[in-house]
């Protein structure tokens, strides 16, 4: 376990929907001090706000369980992506959990004649124009 990771101690790990997220997620559960400040913080002035954990979603059909878990405890939820937000929404000022998409990057189809593609919900700009690199197209940045 690392230095800064929440045991099962925890007050957060007692919780009702922890524990169902603990059985569907196993290790892609996180507690830890550092990866809940982390996930509760993003490009703004606004302080951190931390959620009661953080869940590492590989999966459309885990997304779905995740949420079902969430609504039936009517915990918020915060997709988390590459904590770029300028906004502040990061911030759990409810309580609930982070849910990371970044294991979910991958590029799932380019069609060249229309300019569009379909992507999992983690995939960055630069894995898309790493993608993309080859067709002559790319995807810039919002003006």
């Amino acid at each position: 376990m690392k230095e800064n990771e929440k045991t099962s101690d925890s007050p957060n790990s007692e919780s009702p929907y922890i524990k169902e997220l603990q059985i569907l997620l196993g290790e892609r559960l996180s507690l830890s001090d550092a990866i809940r400040e982390h996930h509760g913080h993003d490009e703004s002035f606004h302080a951190s706000s931390p959620p009661e954990a953080v869940v590492f979603a590989e999966s459309n059909e885990e997304i779905s369980k995740i949420v079902r878990i969430c609504a039936k405890h009517k915990k918020p939820i915060i997709t988390f992506g590459t904590g770029t937000s300028l906004e502040g929404h990061l911030a759990a000022l409810q309580g609930g959990i982070s849910l990371d998409v970044s294991g979910m990057n991958q590029v799932l189809d380019v069609n060249e004649n229309d300019l569009d593609c379909r992507v999992q919900a983690g995939v960055t700009r630069k894995q898309l124009n790493q993608h993309l690199r080859n067709s002559g197209l790319f995807f810039p940045i919002d003006p």
